[in-house]
């Protein structure tokens, strides 16, 4: 791995774990509370299956989510500068849905400032979840391919544009509350069990199809994702869930049947803070072609 390029994210691309400590990756969190409590960091002060129950049991409780702040952005980089490197390439949530993107710039500018042998690529993915994952995984791999850092950069632009973020909500209660969705569709889809399949577009939500039935909508979101795939053994995909694993068996399987991929598809949990708009059984598959 090249070790004086290091890479940065903020949590809500919610990657799998065992990739981060594979890729030295830091992860900046997200914060979060519920009514009565005081700001948990995601993933570390809160254990995501606990997160669902409670948004089951009680779906009133609106969370409140926090970006992370300059403080944050600057306590990685440092440690990260420690360590040797002088290149960084960080990635945040679509600027569209959170301030991560302008604490992560307004940090740079500190740092930089300080050590002006760093350099500091701050890069909003313009998605999140599984679409600002797969990108996210690309970038390791760039990264470790010991490419130019200005080559990686400009590939990463690139990669940006090509993202898709297609998803299915279990209920629009939760997206609802949270206001990304009308409430006249969440109203529609609570009376004739409808599942619209999803996804984020220049970092907003844009409804692709309404179907009727959980399996239904499944399927229609990997036709669709399928759709879209010209070499899907050049893709990475990453499936992300709420706490239904069966769901994402199905998925994998339906994908390969479908394709006859047999390459790797990543699989994690959906995050905290993204989870708080979707809700349990949220779910949905992220795809981005590696150059």
């Amino acid at each position: 791995m090249n070790k004086t390029i290091c890479q940065i994210v903020d949590s809500s691309g919610s990657l799998p774990r065992d990739f981060i400590k594979q890729y030295n990756i830091s992860e900046v969190p997200f914060y979060f509370k519920f009514d009565i409590t005081n700001y948990y960091r995601e993933n570390i002060d809160y254990e995501i299956t606990e997160f669902y129950k409670h948004m089951e049991k009680h779906p009133d409780d609106v969370l409140k989510t926090s970006a992370p702040n300059i403080h944050d952005w600057l306590t990685v980089f440092e440690e990260q500068y420690a360590r040797g490197a002088k290149k960084y390439i960080v990635t945040t949530i679509s600027s569209k849905l959170s301030s991560s993107f302008q604490t992560a710039i307004s940090a740079k500018k500190i740092f930089e400032e300080k050590n002006n042998d760093a350099h500091i690529e701050v890069i909003s993915s313009n998605t999140c979840a599984c679409g600002q994952a797969a990108l996210e995984i690309g970038i390791a791999k760039l990264i470790d391919s010991d490419r130019d850092f200005g080559d990686i950069v400009e590939t990463i632009h690139k990669m940006v544009t090509k993202i898709s973020t297609l998803f299915v909500v279990n209920s629009m209660t939760y997206m609802k509350a949270g206001g990304r969705i009308g409430g006249a569709t969440a109203f529609l889809g609570k009376l004739i069990n409808i599942k619209p399949v999803c996804e984020f577009r220049e970092g907003v939500v844009h409804p692709i199809k309404a179907i009727r039935g959980r399996t239904k909508s499944l399927k229609t979101m990997i036709d669709v994702a399928v759709s879209r795939i010209i070499d899907i053994n050049k893709m990475i995909i990453i499936i992300q869930n709420a706490e239904f694993q069966e769901d994402v068996d199905y998925m994998c399987n339906y994908l390969r049947n479908k394709t006859n991929y047999s390459g790797q598809i990543f699989k994690s949990n959906l995050g905290i803070i993204v989870g708080a708009h979707s809700g349990p059984g949220a779910i949905g598959i992220g795809f981005v072609e590696h150059p």
